[in-house]
């Protein structure tokens, strides 16, 4: 072993004994090391970096801007930059902070319940990232673009039942799908167009085995996004280089889902004020066992 990296092994173990022993944060110490000039140095560890709210100031571009819009020294006034307020949950969070989910039993549905009730968060949207595709910039830059997978909400079912006949005509089906009080509003615009891709396949649509619903469990969901990954690494939608973003869960205890890769919530303040955005919401624990 190459002699600095013998010496930054043996000086990452002794931080490793003063954690199992349970030492404070005072005790902990960064290295820095110059074998080469005999030089050793130590420093007391910074505190990690924490998430608060807050609220971001925009000043737009200054051709977008009338000319009253600037103040005597050529600056934007206070009432044409946009604020825009944002939340961190928990507050004051750090990366080594995470929420829990009780159980891997639990249901998509009762997850978002359980972010209602236990802390106050409206569950929006969740993308499940599977991994990385690859993409270049206008400059021929290579770019890494997360590639996901909608969980929540459940990406909409077609009921083949609810179906027009497929000898209907294209006026009489859009009518009868449109005319439907079986059919949420939001969903007819999918019917109808899966009536049409059935129309002109001979095939009716069915939910298979990949559907995500509310009841299915969050441990499910996870093996759902493993099999996923895997068949989006096997057609080549997944860059090798980054590889999978999810991988080797059997076996395994738990299964955390990065912070930057969290659902996206709103605040529910009790106050009656308006909703905010949670923008740093701490790394998600999901038991698998």
């Amino acid at each position: 072993i190459a002699t600095t990296t013998a010496a930054v092994c043996g000086l990452v173990m002794l931080e490793l004994f003063k954690l199992v022993l349970g030492k404070p944060v005072e005790a902990f110490r960064t290295r820095q090391v110059g074998l080469a000039v005999n030089t050793y140095t130590s420093f007391e560890a910074q505190a990690p970096k924490t998430f608060r709210s807050g609220v971001e100031r925009k000043a737009p571009k200054a051709e977008e801007l009338p000319p009253d819009a600037f103040d005597a020294n050529g600056g934007v006034k206070p009432e044409y930059v946009l604020s825009e307020a944002y939340a961190a949950y928990p507050e004051g969070h750090s990366v080594w902070d995470k929420l829990r989910v009780p159980a891997p039993t639990m249901t998509l549905g009762a997850f978002r319940d359980w972010l209602k009730s236990e802390h106050k968060l409206q569950l929006k949207t969740w993308g499940f990232v599977l991994g990385w595709k690859r993409t270049e910039d206008d400059a021929g830059k290579e770019m890494r673009v997360p590639y996901s997978c909608q969980v929540y909400p459940p990406p909409v079912v077609v009921d083949a039942s609810k179906l027009p006949p497929l000898e209907d005509g294209q006026g009489d089906a859009m009518k009868k799908i449109m005319g439907s009080t079986t059919i949420p509003q939001a969903q007819k615009m999918q019917y109808l167009n899966a009536w049409q891709t059935a129309k002109r396949t001979g095939v009716m649509p069915s939910a298979g085995s990949d559907a995500i619903t509310l009841d299915m469990t969050l441990k499910d969901i996870l093996f759902l996004m493993e099999k996923k990954a895997d068949k989006a690494m096997q057609d080549g939608t997944i860059w090798p280089k980054w590889g999978k973003a999810i991988s080797g869960l059997e076996g395994r205890k738990f299964w955390v889902i990065p912070a930057d890769q969290t659902p996206s919530c709103n605040t529910m303040p009790e106050d009656g004020s308006e909703p905010v955005d949670v923008r740093y919401m701490a790394r998600l624990e999901i038991p698998l066992e």
